[in-house]
């Protein structure tokens, strides 16, 4: 029989580009389990549209560009408070830079003005990345902390993987930053992929709460294998597809799934 063990938190992220998108994923959300929500805010700035070109054989193909929006275009109070009363669960806020792979225009101070009214609008948890202004990040933690809300400090290295050891080194090195200290790398091959693993497994008997994981090839081994890591937070989402794993994303049910047929039980 299985040993049974605490399974780190699931959360569910969303992708929708409208306030409406967002929260009928919420309900789909809602229905799959997890255990708390992302909304990537910064996703409202932008809006998809469908371009047709001709390919080299003359055949029309079809694509998804996404279009700026201005900022002025999303009401932020309004669209808070419809979220708030639209989802049950608990939400992680997150208004991602363009730095670290999110959609927001480049106005930090407009985009950090954001995560300040999600704060005291009392949401339960925020997304305050690691490399904001450190005087401005302080000010934005301790805004969260008077709040309640929990803080997910995170970094997103768009470009490449660094090895176990760096890894290893910047968590520690940012420990203290959050709640939970979330790094995520591009992982460009197997051996990147590897190296967040390794690193996961030195850091499972950390004290600190943690959440590793790629983007790429392999970057779901982390996740898959989250309790053996001892993570604290897993990310998934409600896509599906053979590609997902090229991406090193999870479907949230293929997740429990997984846990189940390798024994990973709650306490």
């Amino acid at each position: 029989m299985a040993a049974t063990m605490a399974l780190p938190l699931v959360c569910i992220v969303l992708g929708g580009n409208t306030v409406q998108e967002v929260l009928k994923q919420a309900e789909q959300a809602t229905a799959e389990g997890g255990d708390l929500i992302e909304v990537r805010f910064d996703k409202l700035y932008v809006e998809p549209v469908n371009v047709t070109v001709q390919n080299v054989s003359g055949v029309d193909e079809t694509s998804t560009e996404y279009v700026a929006r201005e900022i002025s275009d999303v009401s932020v109070d309004d669209a808070i408070k419809q979220l708030k009363k639209g989802i049950d669960k608990p939400v992680l806020f997150t208004c991602r830079s363009k730095s670290e792979g999110g959609e927001f225009p480049d106005d930090e101070e407009a985009r950090i003005g954001v995560l300040e009214q999600a704060i005291v609008s009392g949401v339960s948890w925020i997304d305050i990345e690691i490399g904001i202004e450190p005087k401005v990040r302080a000010s934005l933690v301790a805004a969260a902390k008077e709040s309640g809300a929990k803080v997910i400090a995170s970094y997103h290295d768009l470009e490449s993987t660094p090895s176990t050891e760096e890894i290893v080194e910047q968590y520690e090195a940012n420990s203290d930053a959050g709640d939970i200290i979330k790094l995520c790398y591009h992982t460009r091959h197997h051996d990147d992929a590897l190296s967040i693993f390794e690193a996961g497994w030195k850091l499972r008997n950390s004290s600190n709460s943690y959440s590793l994981m790629g983007q790429g090839i392999g970057g779901d081994w982390p996740r898959i294998h989250a309790p053996l890591l001892e993570q604290n937070l897993v990310f998934t989402t409600l896509k599906r597809g053979f590609t997902l794993a090229d991406k090193g994303l999870i479907n949230v049910r293929d997740l429990m799934i997984a846990w189940e047929m390798l024994g990973h039980s709650s306490e």
